[in-house]
């Protein structure tokens, strides 16, 4: 008996730990004027900067051009919201061919006010007409063997899977740099041109200097400085270059829901069937009081 039950509880935390990929991602965001994104991203990719780069640091850079689509969620408490943790669909793209798809949850900043943990999950592609979630707006997303970890994680935060409903729905057209150096992939240059997918379709942009999750996440101490190091330099030197630009750590969830929820545009566009019944309501109202 006493065995039987240590290999439930053994199994028990496998089921809650071993199914996600979890990893620590540091990457600083630089907020940016919107008049010096082409100015800043023709500058990235200048003789100028890169050699900088290589000849201090021996390094090795490519760039790409990606898209992504990403359903943010949230329950009717906007839990995560509050407490700047992101759960999101994401859809990556290339050349508008679909290249991968995940459920990912981030959440707050550590205490260095540079890094957060992410969880990533991997899509159920198969449809169980046995599920009893498969109607669910999240959870038929998710693998039946994730979802005990994707609740045991929401309910740091109280709140839970079954209540999660799409909040924001966003496309980020990527331009992108990889950094190598001698050892494995260090970095990416990112500038994100953000675009909320619904009416009036506000945009900002941004730049993420991230360091490459794996690596470290996997590294030592003394890697983890040392890698920080290069980001805080390379940080720097763009401010230097670039002294309009500002750091601002806020979650994409966070900064375009706050934008939306600042937009009149927005909540006319939220509420116009209300809208719509309400003045066919009074006009025809008018019509049946002042008609001759």
């Amino acid at each position: 008996m006493i065995k039987t039950l240590i290999c439930f509880l053994l199994f028990s935390t496998l089921n809650l730990y071993a199914q996600s990929a979890e990893r620590i991602e540091s990457e600083y965001k630089l907020g940016i004027p919107n008049n010096e994104s082409v100015a800043l991203w023709l500058y990235l990719q200048s003789e100028t900067f890169l050699i900088k780069l290589k000849t201090e640091y021996d390094l090795k850079t490519t760039f790409s051009i990606e898209d992504f689509v990403d359903v943010y969620y949230d329950d009717k408490n906007l839990s995560l919201y509050h407490q700047k943790v992101g759960l999101r669909y994401r859809s990556r793209y290339i050349n508008d061919t679909l290249i991968k798809q995940l459920i990912q949850l981030k959440t707050p900043l550590l205490d260095d006010g540079v890094a957060r943990t992410e969880v990533k999950y991997e899509i159920k592609k198969s449809n169980d007409k046995n599920d009893l979630y498969a109607r669910h707006k999240l959870l038929r997303f998710v693998k039946k063997r994730d979802r005990s970890n994707l609740n045991y994680k929401l309910a740091i935060f109280n709140s839970g899977s079954l209540g999660m409903s799409p909040e924001i729905k966003l496309k980020q057209t990527r331009s992108r740099i990889y950094i190598s150096d001698s050892i494995a992939p260090l970095a990416t240059i990112t500038l994100d041109y953000v675009t909320n997918m619904k009416f009036p379709f506000q945009q900002y942009t941004e730049l993420e200097l991230e360091l490459n999750e794996i690596r470290y996440t996997a590294g030592g101490v003394e890697e983890k400085k040392r890698m920080e190091r290069f980001n805080e330099i390379l940080k720097n030197g763009l401010l230097v270059s670039f002294p309009s630009l500002y750091q601002d750590q806020t979650p994409k969830y966070n900064k375009m829901k706050q934008i939306i929820d600042a937009s009149w545009l927005s909540k006319v566009y939220k509420y116009r069937m209300w809208i719509i019944l309400s003045f066919l309501l009074v006009t025809a109202s008018y019509l049946l009081l002042f008609r001759k």
